[in-house]
């Protein structure tokens, strides 16, 4: 253990609010009449405990945090427990699995290191799952898939004549009615979903053809997604409910971001590629594909290796910077392209991005190229344009400004007393003309200056 590790373990958790560990456990969790759930320190000690953790132990005990883990053990297990929780903190990434009994009852713990926001030592969270059972008093001839528990799903069992003859505790919530409410009700009675006929079908194969039926449905009553499996048994039925909403939520979450971002993809005028650590593609927008299909003469797919629909020129830039792409830098460059469908070389703006999943983590980059070569031209054209006017304009100042300039200066030379009238209203004329213009010529001076 290092000395960093030593350090944080001479705080005691007793200084620690009792809030902030209850702010940073999930409530599902605190309150599961399912899971144990408690949180230790390096001794053992109890800080912290949930529903059914806090079964094993005298209320109070918990309360004034009096109990330590190995009370709850069964007194035949040799177990070094300080040991086993320094091991646990040595691996703050990981978690380790054990396998305790209690109350002559075996639980198969994951116990983890917690740290807070801030990245602090604050315990070691331990989560005991109760090891699968079977609820039923029938004896049953099958085992339950292994990605089923009775003791953690919604479990019930029917009989030949689909009567209820068992129930968990689950099942009782799931029904909204007490066990004995429900025991020898027909399921056709009981449901809670007028729907239930939908599954009549499913019920009647696995009772004639004697084999698992596993299908899923959403339940209208609450709002949760299922896996239904129907296990046929020689006394009837065995009925799990395994809620899938979290999994389904996050399926459906996933689908919402892939067709924003597809939507974003197709309404850019670049050429888009997503690609994977690997250098295989995940992504594509229309215009790419297009582009692939056009110049390369192959269609486009999630798995083609990126680097072979990289141009002549653009290979080389990307292969000399790929480390610092890949690192999750930013670059970006003007190249010209040869198109074939053109037979002509036009001029791309490329760049490259890093894509960040969640976590800050660089898993990826996109490529996106897009023909600039009108633009590129037009702005050419345009600056060539600007700069013959301002020589123009620059040229005729200049040779307007000499003879002005000497017009001015004759004209002051002139003495209006030895002019009759009629010259001196001449004079009054042309000496105002004379002063606008080479106010003009100024202004026009100024304009090419800050143009230059």
């Amino acid at each position: 253990m290092n000395l960093v590790l030593r350090l944080k373990f001479i705080i005691p958790l007793d200084m620690l609010k009792i809030e902030e560990l209850d702010a940073m456990i999930p409530s599902f969790l605190k309150e599961s009449n399912l899971l144990y759930l408690c949180v230790l320190d390096i001794e053992g000690q109890i800080y912290f405990a949930g529903k059914k953790f806090q079964k094993l132990f005298a209320s109070d005990q918990i309360k004034n945090f009096e109990a330590n883990f190995t009370d709850c053990l069964d007194k035949d297990i040799e177990f070094d427990l300080h040991t086993f929780l320094v091991e646990v903190t040595e691996k703050p990434n990981q978690a380790t699995n054990i396998e305790l009994s209690h109350n002559g009852q075996s639980a198969n713990w994951e116990f983890t290191s917690l740290v807070n926001d801030e990245g602090d030592f604050s315990g070691i969270l331990g989560i005991g799952h109760p090891r699968q059972m079977v609820v039923s008093t029938v004896p049953t001839d099958y085992t339950f898939p292994k990605d089923v528990n009775p003791a953690t799903d919604i479990f019930f069992q029917l009989n030949s004549s689909w009567q209820i003859l068992n129930v968990n505790e689950l099942a009782e919530k799931f029904f909204t009615k007490k066990r004995e409410l429900l025991l020898g009700n027909t399921i056709w009675q009981i449901y809670p979903d007028k729907d239930i006929y939908r599954y009549a079908l499913e019920f009647k194969k696995a009772k004639e053809s004697k084999t698992l039926r596993v299908f899923e449905d959403f339940s209208t009553i609450n709002g949760r997604w299922y896996k239904v499996y129907i296990i046929p048994r020689k006394s009837g039925l065995d009925v799990i409910f395994k809620d899938i909403s979290q999994i389904q939520n996050l399926s459906e979450e996933i689908k919402q971001l892939q067709l924003t971002l597809q939507s974003v993809l197709e309404n850019t005028d670049e050429n888009v590629f997503l690609v994977g650590k690997d250098l295989k593609i995940i992504g594509y927008n229309s215009a790419a594909e297009k582009l692939v299909k056009t110049n390369f003469k192959r269609d486009l797919k999630d798995g083609d290796k990126f680097t072979n629909f990289l141009f002549d020129g653009v290979d080389e830039v990307f292969l000399k910077d790929v480390e610092s792409i890949m690192s999750g830098n930013f670059k970006s460059f003007e190249m010209p392209i040869i198109l074939k469908r053109l037979n002509e070389s036009r001029i791309y703006a490329h760049k490259f991005f890093p894509l960040i999943d969640t976590y800050e983590n660089v898993v990826g980059f996109g490529y996106a190229c897009q023909d600039i070569n009108d633009d590129t031209l037009n702005r050419k054209k345009l600056k060539d344009q600007n700069k013959v006017m301002r020589d123009i304009l620059h040229n005729q100042n200049t040779l307007m400004r000499s003879p002005l300039s000497s017009i001015l200066g004759l004209l002051e030379l002139i003495d209006p007393s030895k002019l009759d009238d009629e010259n001196k209203k001449y004079l009054s004329y042309l000496r105002p003309l004379a002063m606008e213009l080479d106010k003009l010529i100024r202004n026009n001076s100024k304009k090419v200056s800050s143009l230059d």
